[in-house]
């Protein structure tokens, strides 16, 4: 038997990544600095010296803008766009994302912001650059339906063979991770969340998928699916990196969180995929507006896309799009009816609630049914093992139920006795009492 050498670390793209990529800023034209005008920032991850893909750039704060792609990259707010190609690399650290006037104007804005113009803002050489809505969650985004930037517009759309079920398609379809051919450990990946499915149902995304037609449309569609290894799972799911076109045709993995993800995935070309261009457009912005919670929390009114509407936004409210308060698991009373074995922390330890309520869930005062056994039953239908409580002597049936122990008495002495007795009665012992006979006591 030959004992093998252990495994050193797997082989990487190190050599063309800088070991510490710098990060590039993007900010809005119109909001001075001192309101806080740095929208995101990204990690320049596409060349060794620590440069950014231009076009990537570009798309990511046009979906910031409510899917403006006539907007563009300039060094300066007053300065003409930038001379890179779409698909060369930005070498600098700081840049801004013009986005050209509409014919409309925009609202007035409120008499708290002293200095600022009010005035309309006219198309024909404006004086400064417009002041663009910023889409501040991915909740308040809407999917630009038949506008897909160019680049996107090239993945080839391959539709999956039908078969019974979305899972068995998406396994019989890729046989393997897309990003790493891995066959073990691997899970079925959802592009769009499946958290997701009220904003995929109010944008019309069904259209994109292959059971549009069917009489039961979800999100759970196999053009929303693909089957990654279940370690890379957990990291899509926690926005560490997303995919998209970084040339035409060919849908990439770009990393934007994680140094040994990067080194490993970044810029590699995924395996052949199935997945509706629509879909991985909505991926890269579920992936992307998170990043706005900095330019959200700067306690500043803030000009916000919420519901397709340009508005105005207190400070406040800006905080609370970008720490949403954590919903409760469940707040349905039928949920809530049918755990009642779960008490509250704020019972009291004699078995009553803060109310003054009797919290025993066995039986009620109006012959509900015992609660016992409705879990007995439900944790057998889980496929759980049931534990059930075990019966009280009196729900045994008579047969087997235990020997009734003989009443205990406490006893006293008659006064005949005490009077007929010299002595101390304290010297008298139980054992003395009780061999005087029934006549000498009477029971308390």
């Amino acid at each position: 038997m030959r004992i093998r050498s252990p495994y050193r670390a797997p082989a990487t793209h190190c050599k063309e990544f800088a070991k510490e990529p710098h990060s590039v800023c993007f900010r809005h034209p119109a909001i001075p600095y001192a309101q806080g005008n740095l929208l995101i920032i990204l990690d320049g991850n596409d060349s060794a010296p620590g440069y950014l893909h231009h076009e990537t750039a570009r798309i990511a704060c046009a979906i910031i803008a409510g899917n403006r792609w006539d907007g563009y990259l300039t060094t300066s707010p007053t300065a003409d766009a930038i001379d890179v190609p779409p698909h060369g690399l930005l070498t600098g650290e700081e840049y801004y994302f013009i986005v050209p006037h509409p014919p409309e104007t925009l609202p007035d804005r409120p008499a708290s912001h002293p200095g600022e113009n009010t005035a309309p803002m006219s198309t024909s050489s404006p004086p400064h650059p417009y002041h663009y809505p910023v889409v501040p969650t991915f909740g308040e985004w809407t999917f630009p339906n038949g506008r897909l930037p160019g680049t996107w517009s090239t993945i080839a759309k391959r539709r999956s063979p039908g078969i019974a079920s979305t899972s068995d398609t998406t396994r019989s379809r890729d046989q393997c991770c897309r990003m790493t051919e891995a066959v073990e450990e691997t899970d079925i990946a959802h592009i769009v969340p499946l958290a997701e499915e009220s904003w995929f149902i109010r944008n019309d995304m069904i259209r994109y998928g292959n059971r549009h037609a069917t009489s039961r449309p979800s999100i759970n569609d196999d053009a929303n699916t693909m089957l990654l290894r279940a370690d890379l799972h957990r990291s899509f799911d926690k926005r560490r990196f997303t995919f998209l076109p970084k040339k035409p045709g060919a849908v990439v993995t770009h990393v934007l969180e994680s140094e040994s993800l990067r080194d490993i995935y970044h810029n590699v070309e995924l395996n052949t995929i199935y997945i509706a261009p629509e879909y991985l457009l909505a991926r890269f912005a579920w992936t992307l507006l998170p990043l706005l919670k900095g330019f959200l929390r700067r306690g500043q009114r803030r000009l916000l896309l919420v519901q397709g509407q340009a508005q105005w936004t207190s400070p406040t409210e800006c905080l609370e799009m970008a720490d949403p308060s954590p919903k409760s698991r469940s707040a349905s009373p039928t949920k809530k009816n049918r755990s009642p074995s779960k008490r509250s922390r704020a019972e009291t330890e004699d078995g009553q609630d803060c109310n003054g309520q009797n919290s025993d869930d066995e039986t009620s005062s109006d012959g509900a049914i015992d609660q016992s056994q409705y879990r007995y039953a439900k944790r057998a239908r889980r496929g759980r093992s049931p534990t059930p409580r075990q019966p009280t002597a009196a729900q045994l049936p008579s047969s087997h139920r235990p020997p009734t122990p003989p009443p205990s008495y406490k006893y006293t002495l008659s006064p005949e006795f005490v009077s007929s007795t010299p002595g101390d009665l304290g010297l008298y012992k139980e054992a003395d009492y009780n061999r005087a006979g029934e006549g000498d006591f009477t029971r308390c």
